[in-house]
């Protein structure tokens, strides 16, 4: 029998909801130590980033080397984002590649905060983690008991929550190339 994981976008909430998806699901024990905690039972996983694990890789130069700050090296518009994890939260990230990736975990389900930032958080997780599971969306307005346990009887469908995913992306990238660039032609 499969197990659900549930991914929240923090500690906190990933304690809010083991506690109350407990009531219904079966007890949660916690694993993991300190920063690295999780909760788990017969049929689920909860656990949950620390904001943002991931961020859009800095380009580098023709040579291999940082991007110089100069008007010749602009735009840069790279044909490709790439990801790269942040390195003071990589741990939390391993964890939850590792979980992500267990094989009796078939279906994943974004407990992220509702609207875009939470939706890109999760996104950018998946897209390192390059598994082809199932995707539903926890989408909770208020973290009281009632709406959480709504919202995990009424998931949403993956396809649904793309429009959203997409805009957040945009504005992932549209800030990062604006920002980069911006920030180097005004310096320069």
């Amino acid at each position: 029998m499969g197990k659900t994981l549930v991914i929240a976008e923090k500690p906190s909430v990933q304690t809010d909801l083991a506690r109350v998806l407990g009531k219904s699901l079966g007890k949660f024990s916690r694993k993991g130590r300190d920063r690295n905690s999780y909760f788990e039972n017969d049929a689920a996983i909860v656990s949950s980033a620390v904001g943002h694990l991931v961020e859009l890789k800095m380009p580098l130069a023709p040579n291999g080397k940082k991007l110089p700050w100069s008007i010749k090296h602009l735009p840069v518009i790279p044909k490709t984002f790439e990801l790269q994890p942040i390195e003071k939260s990589e741990s939390r990230l391993k964890l939850l590649l590792g979980l992500i990736r267990r094989k009796e975990v078939d279906l994943i389900v974004n407990a992220c905060d509702a609207g875009r930032e939470g939706g890109l958080i999760f996104r950018y997780i998946m897209a390192l983690a390059g598994v082809d599971k199932p995707l539903k969306r926890m989408w909770m307005q208020s973290m009281t008991d009632g709406a959480i346990v709504r919202a995990f009887d009424r998931l949403r469908e993956d396809d649904r929550m793309q429009p959203l995913a997409d805009a957040a992306l945009c504005r992932s990238e549209s800030d990062w190339l604006v920002g980069l660039n911006g920030s180097r032609a005004l310096t320069a």
